[in-house]
């Protein structure tokens, strides 16, 4: 079926399905589907639609409004939204995209298992299996020949190999960490900040930050500042060296910022926790 809608070139369709009754009790899905070539005029905006959806990108850049976090979008990039919150999404310019949308009795519990390990953005640039499984979804819709025990499938093997990309990008973000922390290791004794830790391993402040809070449970300043004092507390208990000299070889700026940013910490001047014994 051809849709008039703002945005939405002529050469777009969107095929409509009503599931059966065992469909809805026992598996995904399908409500309806299609093929979309827009410009930059096209926006969607919605604090609920009853469905998830699965967006597949095959042509241009899109922005994901989701859970107050906004995403840009390309090529090979699938988009997993959980309708039923706010959310909304707008073409950068001329794109193509492959969507559906799906219900089902386990989507919320796989949505959230995703959603808590990568969000709901994954690139899919080096997956073949997806994107087959969305070209056979839309061919049965097309057609107007659902099978819906095999739409059911190629819908849990797409949340499979979502999945096993989550696993995979979780390993490079793991490696990424360990890098920034070798790095913080290395100069915590120079100054260090967000953009330069950032700049080391590759990724923009924002997504650094929020993936190095993922893995330590730390901003990357507390983390900075930490290792510090953990360094001060080694030079205080084993060396005879000056609390200003422990101050500046730790990384403070002076050893007034090092006394105060100490005793904050360990509720302990530093000349108190020399005295300590272990």
């Amino acid at each position: 079926m051809k849709i008039i809608e703002k945005g939405v070139l002529q050469k777009s369709e969107i095929f409509f399905h009503i599931p059966s009754e065992f469909a809805k009790k026992a598996l995904y899905c399908l409500h309806d589907s299609g093929l979309f070539y827009c410009d930059d005029k096209y926006i969607v905006e919605r604090n609920m639609y009853n469905n998830f959806l699965i967006m597949l990108i095959r042509k241009g850049t899109m922005t994901i409004k989701y859970r107050d976090q906004e995403f840009q979008v390309r090529k090979n990039t699938l988009v997993f939204l959980n309708c039923h919150e706010p959310h909304s999404y707008l073409a950068n310019e001329d794109v193509f995209f492959e969507w559906f949308h799906f219900s089902g009795i386990a989507c919320q519990p796989y949505f959230d298992f995703l959603f808590e390990k990568s969000g709901c953005i994954f690139s899919i640039e080096n997956n073949i299996v997806i994107p087959e499984c969305m070209d056979q979804i839309l061919h049965m819709a097309e057609k107007g020949n659902i099978n819906e025990h095999f739409v059911s499938m190629s819908i849990h093997k797409i949340m499979y190999e979502l999945n096993e990309v989550s696993n995979e990008s979780t390993d490079i973000q793991e490696k990424i960490i360990l890098q920034a922390i070798a790095y913080i290791e290395n100069h915590f004794h120079t100054e260090i900040n967000l953009t330069e830790l950032a700049q080391y391993v590759n990724l923009t402040a924002f997504h650094f930050s929020r993936v190095f809070k993922k893995y330590t449970g730390y901003s990357p300043y507390e983390y900075v500042l930490n290792f510090r004092i953990n360094h001060a507390k080694q030079l205080l208990q084993n060396t005879n060296l000056s609390i200003k000299k422990i101050s500046l070889t730790s990384g403070f700026n002076s050893d007034t910022h090092f006394i105060t940013t100490f005793k904050k910490h360990t509720n302990l001047t530093p000349k108190q926790f020399r005295e300590i014994q272990f």
